[in-house]
């Protein structure tokens, strides 16, 4: 059996919070966060971007993009097609507990395997509150 399709389609109407709202219904313990730094750095707040921006502010896309974040896919995968289509780098954090992590050491796990782990540390840490 096939896994489900699951897209994001972006324009340049489309606003990050909505995106990352969007993301966050399928897989509620992961988030996703976006740089203008090509280089990815996440820890400079000038390179952030605000929930409230729309697209057409911060990339240009003459037309809408799908990206694909299926179960299946790695969150290497599908943060270098965000690179690639958008011209952004985009992070995906995995929830534990309160806090939020960066996924760097296994960006090779699938989007569905992360999304499970965030929700066993999550709820471990909670039974054990």
């Amino acid at each position: 059996m096939k896994p489900v399709s699951k897209e994001l389609i972006i324009s340049g109407y489309s606003v990050v919070r909505d995106i990352q709202k969007a993301f966050n219904s399928h897989y509620p313990f992961l988030k996703i966060e976006f740089s203008t730094n090509p280089k990815g750095v996440f820890s400079l707040k000038k390179h952030m971007v605000s929930p409230e921006s729309s697209m057409s502010k911060i990339t240009h896309l003459p037309t809408p993009i799908q990206l694909n974040v299926a179960e299946y896919r790695t969150v290497a995968e599908v943060e270098k097609d965000c690179t690639e289509f958008l011209g952004l780098s985009m992070q995906v954090f995995r929830k534990s507990g309160n806090v939020w992590n960066v996924i760097s050491l296994t960006d090779s796990w699938t989007l569905e395997s992360q999304n499970n782990a965030g929700e066993f540390i999550s709820t471990e840490m909670a039974a054990a509150s």
